[in-house]
């Protein structure tokens, strides 16, 4: 299962493992580059990017995860087949398109049957679950507690972090297919299109040129 639009512009980013040369305010270090980004879920993100984090909120792709559970949208799940009255939070073909980064190390883990999560797993699970800001702008422990003065934040910096720059239509296509069963069967995915859709967050002009 997937909804119509699991990946595009979701900005936010705040709090994580904070890195020694990001929390000084400098280039990315030697260090910096060698470690492991790791998600760091979207209530992280409301400190930077409040607006774009509350109109997010409100969207389809943020509720993701929320039309896995048992009755939610039961008309579309009736539709393509499924059984709304079944829970498919556990399931990993759904999962891959209604969590962030499903079965990586830092992302939503992979379910395991007969395998319940470890604490740390539950944790990774509630940041990751529906398509968070990270989706699109990449896991943000690296580079969301970056200090340098925003007047000469250059873009480069954060994406030597681990930041993405989308839309890119590859993101998106990784999830809008007709495979889905709630898709409709001539469903072709329109990257354009699906730009200025209303299920994005809210684009506010950024302060300063990067």
């Amino acid at each position: 299962m997937r909804t119509t639009w699991w990946l595009a512009l979701v900005l936010s980013v705040g709090l994580g493992a904070l890195v020694t040369g990001t929390r000084s305010g400098g280039l990315a270090s030697a260090e910096d580059a060698a470690a492991k980004p790791a998600f760091i879920g979207a209530e992280g993100c409301k400190k930077c990017h409040f607006k774009q984090f509350q109109s997010w909120k409100k969207t389809g792709m943020a509720n993701t995860f929320e039309s896995l559970k048992p009755d939610a949208k039961p008309e579309k799940k009736t539709a393509g087949g499924l059984d709304p009255k079944a829970d498919y939070t556990k399931d990993p073909k759904c999962l891959k398109c209604h969590a962030t980064a499903y079965g990586t190390e830092a992302g939503y883990p992979a379910v395991v049957a007969g395998k319940a999560f470890t604490p740390a797993e539950e944790g990774r699970a509630k940041l990751n679950a529906g398509v968070t800001c990270e989706s699109c702008h990449g896991p943000g422990s690296l580079y969301s507690p970056f200090k340098k003065d925003h007047q000469q934040f250059k873009l480069a910096e954060i994406v030597a972090l681990g930041a993405t720059t989308p839309p890119k239509v590859e993101h998106c296509m990784a999830c809008h297919v007709k495979e889905c069963p709630t898709m409709p069967k001539d469903y072709a995915f329109d990257f354009e299109k699906g730009k200025k859709s209303d299920n994005l967050h809210a684009h506010v002009p950024l302060k300063f040129p990067h």
